[in-house]
């Protein structure tokens, strides 16, 4: 079975490749934003991969979960590179995505 540091490093790697697509340039604003995020959620990242491995919650209650933290992504590193709202919305959901896709792919 996959470890938690395992799906953060294939996380990493998405993100610096949605930075790469949305924001060229600021990829490593981009991992400091997700890594506070991560920061953040981590315990509950932690109990609800757990969940999502043992079969005790379906892909789409992991996705709820997910969703429902992503006020928490607050985006501050980019936000101090003067990347415009919009931007930050759309990376926003692409990270928030890729949580949970990641998840899925790494666990499942």
């Amino acid at each position: 079975m996959a470890t938690f540091r395992e799906f953060v490093k294939a996380l990493e790697e998405g993100v610096n490749a949605l930075a790469r697509e949305q924001f060229d340039g600021f990829e490593t604003d981009a991992v400091a934003d997700m890594k506070a995020f991560l920061e953040k959620t981590k315990a509950d990242l932690q109990r609800w991969t757990a969940l999502l491995v043992a079969k005790k919650i379906t892909r789409q209650d992991f996705s709820d979960l997910v969703k429902a933290k992503a006020a928490l992504a607050e985006l501050h590193a980019l936000t101090r590179a003067g990347i415009v709202l919009i931007k930050l919305e759309r990376f926003r959901t692409g990270l928030i995505n890729l949580v949970i896709d990641t998840a899925i792919r790494v666990y499942l």
